[in-house]
C-alpha cells in the first residue's frame, strides 16, 4: 500500500476514536437519560438518536471496509429513532462501533478512500450537533482544544503509530 494512503487509514483511524470517540463519551455522560432522549422543541431527533445514527454509519462503514460487496436495499435516514437505552448501555453499543471501525482499518489493505472519508467528515458534523446541544443544555463548556484534544495531540497520536509501525 502506498504511504499516503496508510497515512490516511491511521489518521482516520485515530481521528474517528482519539478525538470524536473521547468527544462522544463525554457529551453521554455530562446528560442524564431523560435529556439524552429528548427531543427539543427547535429539534427533530434526540441527542441519543443523533448518536444511533453516527453508530450505524460507522458500523455499515466497518463491514464494508472488510467485505467491499456489501450493500444495503435501505439508506439510513431511519437510524435516528431513539432506542431508550441506559447510557451504559449506549457507551457499550458506541465503543464497540467506533473499535469495529479501527479493527477494520487495521485489518484491510486497500480502501475506498471516498467511503472512509466520508464517514469520518459524517461523524464530525453530528459529533459538532452533539457537542453544541449538549453545552447548551447542560450549561457547560468542554474545551476540548484546551484540554488537549486537539489537531497537535491528534498529530503526536499519528507520528508514534506511524512509528510503532515502521518499526
Amino acid at each position: 500500500m502506498e504511504s499516503s494512503m496508510h497515512e490516511f487509514k491511521i489518521i482516520s483511524k485515530h481521528r474517528m476514536y482519539d478525538q470524536y470517540l473521547v468527544k462522544l463519551r463525554a457529551c453521554i455522560g455530562l446528560l442524564d437519560e431523560q435529556v439524552l432522549w429528548r427531543i427539543g422543541e427547535a429539534e427533530t431527533n434526540s441527542i441519543g438518536g443523533t448518536i444511533n445514527h453516527i453508530m450505524v454509519h460507522v458500523r455499515r462503514n466497518a463491514a464494508k471496509l472488510i467485505d467491499p460487496t456489501i450493500t444495503y436495499k435501505q439508506g439510513m435516514e431511519d437510524s435516528f429513532i431513539p432506542s431508550m437505552q441506559n447510557k451504559e448501555q449506549l457507551m457499550d453499543e458506541v465503543e464497540e462501533a467506533f473499535s469495529s471501525f479501527c479493527a477494520a482499518m487495521d485489518n484491510t489493505g486497500a480502501i475506498d478512500m471516498y467511503n472512509v472519508y466520508h464517514v469520518v467528515e459524517h461523524t464530525a458534523y453530528h459529533l459538532g450537533q452533539i457537542i453544541d446541544r449538549v453545552q447548551r443544555l447542560a450549561d457547560h463548556r468542554f474545551q476540548f482544544v484546551q484540554t488537549g484534544l486537539n489537531e497537535k495531540a491528534l498529530h503526536a497520536i499519528v507520528q508514534q503509530s506511524l512509528h510503532n509501525i515502521r518499526e
